[in-house]
């Protein structure tokens, strides 16, 4: 029994040490790279690991969970966003989530089931201090990367010049970083051997590469971050080199922002692509008034559902309900309000929002109140609680991935772990039999979940890419037919390849080698797929306006009249669908009505200068030529 045991123990550690290195997944063959590659990787890595742990549980209480109020809100937080997906407004989406985001109810479960396993199998110091340095390592490898791109050697996938590594996001990149160098330094105060010196080139490594991803909340997070570390090492340090080291490394910090805030209108600051951005904030700088704005519209979207919000993955919802017209600037669908807590919120409730905030206070709690009754050093609580800080920061200005949220778990983990490690744990034991018999159960359950939350999407994902890349080549038939095996594995992303389809269908329409009968044969699929996904998915008017936009396309101007119509209800203040409406309209032959239209486009922001030209060409058709001039 006892080399079963140890069979599944390190078995359980092998899976677990290798989670750090999931970043390093890149699925070329995969819909969004990126993400997608990461995330079915983590779900089948954390369910193998979870169905050993479930058996090694059973047979040795060791491995238990065992209470901390850490676990506690954790537990509440996710019970939290199950109900939310059961009573929100699309409990489909809400728990599968899409290709782009990958997030959903679906992973959180992931993630807790990671948290469960983490801190139940790494019970040893020695054993975390392996897998922090395992991530560390993981890390430099990975802003190694990023410094090849900086050099030129390797390309920058998101934009030119703001570093993105194997994550693909410049954003994503950054809070990773600063998760490691503060992890990086905490070592490097922790350790007592010579090998503690190798922590410094790490994080000074990683730290040219996060003020190269350029990323202003991650930035400012980690400078945040710093000082809060300095400050708790010259308050709470026994050794007096740490408290002058400290003190000295604040004092240089804040010299280092007092030069920037003198000199940031000077040449230099202005030719630097990244000192640019931070020069720039302000309370009337664009993105800055769009996210008030949006962050205004989160608000409004929570006081309509306050205890459990929208569901998951819903804000979209809100923000189509709720838009304003001076978002124009900005891209035309938001599915995140670039704020974790507004994000919270609007699709959790005020009660999703209160016990993810306890996360971070249950950690706080025992870093600082009770530092000494659990044995965390000085620059145990300096650094973590400096991490989860600047990642708190970060999380103002942003939204959270797939690997952001397991370093914040690991964090989290090993606080649970550290306040939890001297208590006895009580539990009903099984008899051999029933344990066998569970086992079974168990090792069923894993190979089901395995399939079924996975490969339907997998597939599906794949199958996307070649009909895309068919699509790309002018290949259309083929791509539909690789478009209809997609929809047929009845996945999560059977959402993805409706939108595709009608992308496929507009390029369809205007290409010269293809027949009559092809372009027919792909328009009908693709407005009846829309017609679908609007059925699943009432009252989104992003799926309402794709399915107009190619009905104006197609020539059927009253089903686009019909669907930009219904759209506006929901969303009266988008003058994207007036423009739809308008198209359908003047194509029409009703000339009177399209400048109707059009005129309450433009009057709902008159600074938009699209709105103000299809409204003067609007006046041209109806003889106002005056009138037309006079608003150009």
């Amino acid at each position: 029994m006892n080399k079963s045991i140890n069979f599944l123990k390190y078995t359980i550690l092998l899976g677990l040490f290798a989670v750090p290195f999931i970043v390093l997944v890149v699925f070329d063959s995969m819909y969004f790279p990126f993400i997608v590659g990461k995330s079915f990787i983590f779900r089948i890595l954390v369910e193998i690991l979870f169905g050993l742990w479930a058996v090694l549980a059973m047979y040795s209480k060791e491995y238990r969970p065992k209470k901390s109020l850490v676990l506690t809100f954790l537990s509440s937080f996710t019970g939290v966003l199950v109900l939310s997906t059961i009573f929100g407004a699309n409990p489909s989406r809400s728990f599968w989530s899409n290709y782009e985001r990958m997030e959903g109810l679906v992973t959180f479960l992931h993630l807790f089931a990671y948290f469960i396993v983490l801190t139940t199998t790494l019970n040893t110091e020695k054993l975390w201090k392996y897998f922090f340095n395992t991530s560390i390592a993981a890390s430099f490898y990975t802003a190694v990367y990023g410094l090849r791109q900086f050099f030129g050697t390797l390309a920058i996938h998101q934009s030119s010049n703001r570093l993105d590594a194997t994550l693909g996001n410049a954003s994503y990149l950054a809070i990773y970083m600063v998760f490691h160098i503060f992890l990086s330094l905490w070592f490097f105060f922790k350790e007592k051997q010579w090998w503690r010196w190798l922590y410094l080139p790490i994080a000074v490594v990683e730290t040219v590469v996060l003020y190269n991803t350029a990323t202003r909340g991650a930035i400012i997070g980690f400078i945040g971050g710093l000082i809060l570390a300095g400050i708790l090492l010259v308050v709470s340090s026994e050794s007096k080199k740490v408290k002058i080291a400290a003190g000295s490394s604040l004092g240089l910090i804040l010299l280092l922002l007092g030069l920037f805030f003198t000199f940031k209108t000077s040449a230099f600051v202005k030719n630097s692509p990244v000192l640019r951005r931070f020069s720039s904030i302000s309370l009337t700088n664009g993105t800055t008034a769009s996210r008030l704005t949006i962050w205004k519209m989160s608000y409004e979207g929570f006081k309509e559902k306050p205890l459990l919000g929208w569901g998951p993955e819903n804000y979209n919802l809100v923000f189509n309900k709720y838009y304003e017209p001076i978002l124009y600037r900005q891209e035309p669908w938001f599915d995140r309000a670039h704020n974790v807590f507004f994000d919270r919120l609007a699709t959790n409730g005020i009660l999703g929002l209160l016990t993810y905030l306890g996360l971070f206070g249950s950690v706080i709690y025992y870093l600082l109140f009770r530092r000494e009754d659990f044995g965390f050093s000085s620059s145990d609580s300096s650094f973590l609680v400096a991490t989860l800080a600047a990642y708190f920061v970060h999380n103002v200005f942003v939204f959270d991935n797939l690997i952001s949220f397991i370093l914040f778990f690991t964090v989290i983990g090993y606080v649970h772990f550290r306040a939890i490690e001297k208590r006895e744990v009580v539990t009903k034991e099984f008899g051999e039999g029933i344990k066998a018999s569970l086992s079974a159960v168990v090792l069923v359950i894993t190979i089901l979940a395995v399939y079924s939350i996975n490969v339907p999407g997998i597939l599906a994902g794949r199958t996307l890419i070649e009909a895309l890349q068919q699509a790309n080549k002018g290949d259309f038939n083929s791509a539909l037919k690789n478009f209809n095996k997609t929809l047929a594995y009845n996945s999560f992303g059977t959402t993805e390849a409706r939108e595709q389809l009608i992308q496929l269908s507009s390029s369809a329409f205007v290409s010269q080698g293809l027949d009559k009968d092809s372009k027919v044969a792909i328009y009908q699929k693709a407005t009846s797929e829309m017609v679908k996904q609007i059925e699943e998915n009432p009252g989104d008017i992003r799926y309402m306006s794709f399915l107009g936009s190619i009905y104006n396309i197609g020539g059927d101007y009253d089903k686009a009249m019909d669907v930009f119509r219904q759209a506006i209800e929901l969303s009266p203040a988008k003058q994207d669908l007036y423009f739809g409406l308008g198209t359908s309209l003047v194509n029409k032959g009703d000339y009177k009505k399209t400048e109707e239209v059009l005129r309450t486009a433009f009057e709902l922001d008159p600074s938009y200068e699209k709105s103000r030209n299809l409204y003067a060409m609007s006046l041209v058709y109806n003889g106002k030529l005056e009138l037309s001039d006079k608003i150009l």
